[in-house]
């Protein structure tokens, strides 16, 4: 049984894919509104990278993708910033959303992590097939959740831990409200845990 007090959230993140190419310079006094100063504003090779400590906040802008990450490690998120930020971004440069992601990076507890992924994620057939002890590994799994497509990556971490990365994408004409978001962004990470307990993680 998952205990949602011993998961560690790397990251919680929403990402939006956009039909064009956007503009993606912005003034520090525009991204002022969004984010809390001290900003630090960067280029990556990914585009305009701009993040806030204060508000352990990290924003990736460029191309056809805008990623909003929250790196505070909190569990709830009715007053997450992400839905606001990815709003403005949206307004800001007229973007045409074609699709939107809610992802979280969480490290769960396991003992024996790589022999868990072995026996619960990996193929059975692995050692049948091939006269080979099956050890463990790294998995990536897709699964079709009502109207989302999932992609889970289960990676062991050292032998204590499973990182989870997950990903629950759509494809949209436009972004949800705030308010929806910031109840997509609980709805997945309660729905991510209940697919863990059932695996028996």
């Amino acid at each position: 049984m998952v205990d949602p007090k011993k998961i560690d959230i790397s990251m919680a993140t929403i990402a939006i894919i956009t039909a064009l190419p956007q503009q993606s310079t912005m003034s520090q006094k525009e991204l002022e509104q969004i984010l809390t100063p001290p900003l630090a504003i960067g280029q990556s090779s990914q585009g305009l990278l701009v993040s806030s400590p204060k508000d352990q906040i990290e924003v990736i802008a460029g191309g056809i993708k805008t990623n909003v990450r929250d790196l505070s490690g909190r569990k709830g998120f009715s007053r997450s910033k992400i839905p606001t930020i990815l709003s403005f971004f949206v307004n800001r440069f007229a973007l045409q959303v074609t699709s939107y992601g809610v992802n979280f990076i969480i490290n769960v507890p396991c003992i024996e992590a790589e022999k868990w992924i072995g026996d619960n994620i990996i193929s059975s057939q692995v050692s049948p097939k091939t006269g080979k002890k099956l050890i463990g590994g790294i998995a990536t799994v897709k699964i079709k959740a009502e109207e989302k497509t999932w992609n889970i990556k289960f990676e062991p971490r050292g032998d204590k831990a499973i990182n989870v990365d997950f990903n629950a994408s759509e494809d949209a004409q436009q972004l949800p409200g705030q308010k929806r978001l910031r109840e997509e962004l609980q709805e997945q990470f309660e729905a991510l845990l209940e697919f863990l307990n059932a695996l028996e993680l």
